[in-house]
């Protein structure tokens, strides 16, 4: 029996559609349970589908004018919850965090290096507060105005384990990038080019968490007797 090339490939992209299709609906069945019930079930399963159909589920928020970075706010949230019990196993010194150069202060003296910014604790914006933990338990941390600096940062210093701040989608494909390492991320509150937010308790509360254990807050860090230069 003679087989047409052509229908042969309709009939494959027409499986290919139908398969798509049902991991779209395990992608969004699964991630309204986690948004509802706050329930990691099959999370597995979930990142995987997450990840095939991520591009499509982001034009189809925007097709409909929903929220799209949603998709990306509930791939952070998964990996955070999914990583936490191996994040807290690691050591300090095994940890980086990767910060992004818009949180700096607008009038930030800090001078670019090989390695991203080189803070100089100011004091004018959160990464003074975020270097003065790190220094104390060994964290490595990284101030890059961008992916490529990411890379960099990777090949000098061997870790386990990874710290992001970004806005949601550059943390989400941060987090997706380092796969490999045991990641955990914090959302920016707000958005821009310069003079950006994070919530400094819940970047502190991570920083916290690799061993040894520690308890710093951020008042404790400003009002400490060296806390800025």
């Amino acid at each position: 029996m003679d087989i047409n090339i052509f229908t042969l490939i309709g009939e494959l992209i027409v499986i290919a559609v139908i398969i798509l299709a049902i991991f779209i609906i395990i992608t969004l069945v699964l991630s309204k349970i986690l948004l509802k019930t706050r329930k990691l079930l099959f999370p597995r399963l979930l990142l995987f589908t997450l990840d095939l159909t991520y591009p499509v589920i982001k034009k189809l928020l925007i097709l409909f004018k929903k929220d799209d970075l949603l998709i990306d706010r509930i791939s952070i949230d998964l990996r955070n919850r999914m990583n936490r019990n191996t994040f807290k196993t690691l050591d300090a010194k095994d940890v980086v965090i990767i910060l992004p150069h818009c949180l700096r202060a607008q009038k930030c003296p800090a001078v670019l290096g090989n390695s991203g910014l080189e803070c100089v604790e100011c004091g004018k914006c959160s990464i003074g507060v975020f270097k003065i933990i790190c220094d104390k338990k060994g964290i490595g941390l990284y101030v890059v105005p961008g992916s490529t600096f990411i890379k960099q940062v990777i090949k000098q210093r061997p870790i386990k384990g990874a710290i992001g701040v970004a806005c949601p989608i550059d943390l989400n494909n941060m987090m997706t990038s380092l796969s490999q390492f045991t990641t955990q991320g914090v959302g920016l509150l707000k958005d821009g080019c310069i003079n950006t937010l994070v919530n400094e308790d819940d970047v502190i509360e991570i920083l916290n968490i690799p061993k040894p254990v520690t308890h710093y807050t951020k008042e404790e860090i400003r009002n400490g007797d060296n806390a800025f230069h």
